[in-house]
C-alpha cells in the first residue's frame, strides 16, 4: 500500500481514534490519506472481519453545498454495479454531523504513481487499462452519469485472485447526472470551472455544466497519452498558457518507436478540440483501441458495446457554431479569464481510496457565474 499511514486524530483532526467504532461496526485502524476536501481511513468491519476504507468530508469543507456534493458522489458511485468502480457500501454521518461514506478497501496503486515509478508503460498494458476504464465509464454514461474528473490518479490498479490487474475508477465527486435524477444529483452552477486542469476538455474550461459524454472521452485520451509517454499532452508555465494549449495546440508526437501504426491517430481523435470531431462515446474509443492491445482488451470493448446498447445517453449533440475550433479556444480563454478575475485557485485534488493523494494533478473549482 502506498499510503500515508498514521494516527487518525493527528492527521485529520476528527473526533475519532484508533479502535473507535464508526456506526457501531467499523473499527478504526489507521489513516490512509487526505486530499482537498476529503480524508480516508482504514477500518475493519467487525462482523465480517473485512477491511474497508471510510472517506470523510473534511470539517473545514462542511458547508451545505459540500455535504450535498459528497452525498451525491456516494449515490452516483453506488449506482454503478460493475467490477471497475470502487463499491460504496454505506453512507452516514458522525455524531458531530461529519458525513462519511464506506467503500471497499483497495490494495494497489493508481496509474499516476505507476507512471511516476516506471516511466512510459508497455502499449499492451496501457490499452488494457484504458479499455477497462471504458467499461466503468460506459456503465456510468448508461446511467446518465458523466464523470468529469478522469485523470491517472483516479484510475486505481488492483490485483485479482488470478493474478491479473483490474482498473477501478475513483472519485465521482464532481459527476454530472443527466436524465430523471438530474435535479437530485447535478448541482454544478451554470458557468463553473471544475476539474483537474491538465485533464479538462476545452468545453469544460468554459462551463462544467454544459459538457456531455465526450468530455470523458477527452479525459481518457489525456490519460492514454500520459501512460504512453510519462508526460501530459498539454503543459504550461501558468494556467492561461495551459488553457490556450488545450484549446489550440496539438499534443506533441508520442515519440515511441514501438507504437503501431494507427495508435497515435486514436489518441489525436480522442483529443480533438471540437467535441463533434472526437469519438462520440467510449464505445467507439474502446473499439478503436482494442486492436492495439491484448485479447482481454477486445473482450472489454465487446462488454462496453453491450453496456451501451439501449442507452440514449450515448447520443451526442451537434454544435451549432460554424467555427468549432475558435469556439473551443474562446471557451478556454474565458475560463482562464474568469479564474484570473477571481484571483484565486482552489486546489481540491481528491485522494484514491487507499492511496496517497497526489499533488501533481490538483482539482480546481471556481465559479464565474452562478445560477
Amino acid at each position: 500500500m502506498h499510503a500515508r499511514g498514521g494516527d487518525v486524530t493527528a492527521v485529520f483532526d476528527l473526533p475519532i481514534e484508533k479502535g473507535d467504532l464508526v456506526a457501531g461496526k467499523y473499527e478504526v485502524d489507521r489513516a490512509l490519506g487526505s486530499g482537498g476536501m476529503g480524508m480516508v481511513i482504514r477500518a475493519k468491519h467487525v462482523q465480517l472481519d473485512e477491511m474497508v476504507a471510510i472517506k470523510f468530508l473534511r470539517p473545514d469543507f462542511a458547508g451545505a453545498d459540500s455535504v450535498a456534493r459528497f452525498e451525491r458522489e456516494a449515490r452516483a458511485a453506488a449506482k454503478i454495479k460493475g467490477d471497475h468502480v470502487a463499491r460504496v457500501i454505506d453512507l452516514g454521518s458522525l455524531d458531530n454531523g461529519t458525513p462519511y461514506m464506506v467503500m471497499e478497501y483497495l490494495d494497489g496503486e493508481d496509474l499516476e504513481q505507476r507512471v511516476r515509478k516506471r516511466g512510459p508503460l508497455p502499449i499492451d498494458e496501457v490499452v488494457d487499462f484504458i479499455t477497462q476504464a471504458c467499461e466503468a465509464i460506459a456503465e456510468a454514461h448508461a446511467l446518465g452519469i458523466i464523470h468529469r474528473d478522469l485523470k491517472s490518479s483516479n484510475l486505481f490498479v488492483t490485483r485479482c485472485p488470478d493474478g491479473s490487474e483490474r482498473i477501478k475508477v475513483l472519485d465521482f465527486g464532481i459527476a454530472k447526472v443527466v436524465g430523471p435524477d438530474a435535479s437530485e444529483l447535478s448541482m454544478t452552477r451554470t458557468r463553473a470551472v471544475m476539474g483537474s486542469p491538465m485533464y479538462m476538455s476545452p468545453e469544460q474550461l468554459n462551463s462544467t455544466r454544459n459538457v456531455d459524454v465526450r468530455t470523458d472521452v477527452w479525459g481518457l485520451g489525456v490519460i492514454l497519452y500520459e501512460l504512453l509517454t510519462a508526460r501530459p499532452p498539454f503543459e504550461g508555465e501558468d494556467m492561461l498558457e495551459l488553457y490556450v494549449k488545450i484549446a489550440s495546440s496539438p499534443p506533441p508526437p508520442l515519440g515511441r518507436a514501438d507504437a503501431p501504426e494507427g495508435l497515435e491517430a486514436v489518441i489525436l481523435r480522442s483529443l480533438e478540440k471540437s467535441r463533434d470531431e472526437r469519438y462520440p462515446n467510449v464505445v467507439e474509443l474502446a473499439s478503436a483501441l482494442a486492436p492495439f492491445g491484448p485479447r482481454r482488451a477486445a473482450e472489454a470493448a465487446a462488454r462496453v458495446l453491450k453496456i451501451s446498447q439501449g442507452s440514449r445517453v450515448f447520443s451526442t449533440q451537434t454544435a451549432s457554431a460554424p467555427s468549432r475550433r475558435k469556439k473551443a479556444m474562446a471557451a478556454a480563454l474565458a475560463g482562464a479569464a474568469a479564474i484570473a478575475a477571481l484571483g484565486a485557485l482552489r486546489s481540491c485534488g481528491e485522494m484514491s481510496h487507499a492511496a496517497t493523494p497526489s499533488s501533481a494533478s490538483p482539482r480546481i473549482e471556481s465559479v464565474a457565474e452562478s445560477r
